[in-house]
């Protein structure tokens, strides 16, 4: 198989709160869902990602997709940039989707300090963000692992992790475990998929 290349848009992102105005203590969550805390208290939150974090997670995700689909994330311009979010999840995503979407080819990818709930990434679409939080808390290699797998979502489009079954091993299964080292592989109909969808960016 050739190799197809996905050109990336990286962002260390700071996160400002859409309301000016900081919320009480016990101001209830906003409508949506989870939320994140500091944003719904009115506070921004840098991202604390460096450059050599993120090529580091680069490295990893490209070594897990060459060996599995012959595809690799590359080249990977970083640059910083602010955003203004509302604090709950659902909103979160909708604003992530329509400003970090890549206007020509490849896929935008960002990184924040911390995303709302337990999850340590979201990916669909053409944008991935990762959370710094979540991925801290994990072994050597886990956030390069975690960045591959949300790409996944970008080239299978398997939210809910059909394809990977029951298969603890393979890269979409929906159980991110940072204190373990999972082995990244994917099965035929996701390397097909995951190259059909590849071609097109």
């Amino acid at each position: 198989m050739a190799t197809i290349s996905i050109p990336i848009c990286a962002y260390i992102l700071t996160l400002y709160p859409e309301a000016t105005a900081a919320a009480g203590a016990g101001s209830p969550a906003p409508a949506g869902g989870a939320s994140l805390r500091p944003l719904a208290l009115g506070l921004a939150t840098p991202s604390f990602w460096t450059e050599e974090e993120i090529n580091r997670a680069f490295t990893e995700a490209n070594r897990i997709w060459l060996r599995e689909a012959d595809i690799q994330f590359s080249p990977v311009n970083i640059s910083r940039r602010d955003e203004v979010v509302p604090a709950d999840a659902r909103a979160m995503w909708i604003r992530f989707v329509n400003r970090l979407s890549p206007r020509g080819q490849g896929i935008g990818v960002g990184f924040v300090y911390d995303l709302p709930a337990a999850e340590g990434g979201w990916g669909g679409g053409r944008i991935v963000v990762l959370s710094g939080e979540k991925v801290r808390e994990g072994i050597a290699g886990f956030a390069g692992n975690l960045l591959a797998h949300e790409l996944g979502h970008v080239l299978i489009d398997d939210p809910n992790h059909a394809l990977a079954g029951d298969d603890h091993s393979n890269l979409m299964h929906h159980s991110r475990n940072p204190r373990v080292a999972n082995a990244g592989l994917l099965n035929a109909t996701q390397v097909e998929r995951a190259r059909a969808t590849a071609a097109t960016f």
